[in-house]
């Protein structure tokens, strides 16, 4: 679980450093999710559930993201794609340690950062397949794992042990 909290840091890491640049444009009210053209909508399709309670900064990086995607590679969009659906997936306590996680990173050294960031590169181009980071499951009766986030409605498996959820893919956490 660790290993893929890390994961997910690192390609969120990469991800924010993209936007960058749009997080002071948001000065005006930016619209609800039922204002948005049927283009943005497409687009921004993972986001839906979440949108209204975006703050209007969070909005406009979104809305500026799908103006830009039509110019986008087929790579460079399914992985957007991909990203917004992994994130929206999280539980709020998933996102919270992302977003943690992605705070602590960013205060490293860039060395130390461009060290993570070739870990991840490394890792992406094994092809990993998404449970290798995953820890083995608990014995029955143990502790949970520290940072062991619970399956919101699973039952456990044992007396005791807690199920975690699947790591996902790194994915870009609305700001």
């Amino acid at each position: 679980m660790a290993k893929a909290l890390a994961a997910l840091t690192l390609g969120l890491c990469i991800a924010l450093s993209t936007f960058a640049p749009f997080a002071a444009a948001a000065d005006k009210k930016q619209p609800d999710w039922s204002q948005l053209t049927a283009e943005q909508q497409q687009i921004l399709a993972p986001l839906s559930s979440d949108w209204n309670n975006f703050d209007d900064r969070k909005r406009k990086k979104w809305l500026l993201t799908a103006q830009r995607y039509p110019k986008m590679k087929p790579e460079q969009q399914q992985r957007l794609q991909t990203q917004m659906k992994d994130w929206a997936k999280l539980t709020p306590e998933q996102r919270a340690v992302a977003r943690e996680n992605y705070k602590k990173l960013v205060k490293q050294p860039p060395e130390k950062r461009e060290a993570v960031k070739q870990k991840w590169q490394e890792h992406q181009q094994k092809g990993a397949p998404a449970n290798s980071a995953q820890p083995a499951p608990p014995a029955p009766g143990a502790p949970p794992a520290p940072g062991a986030v619970p399956v919101p409605g699973a039952p456990p498996a044992a007396p005791g042990a807690v199920q975690t959820a699947p790591p996902t893919a790194p994915a870009s956490p609305p700001r």
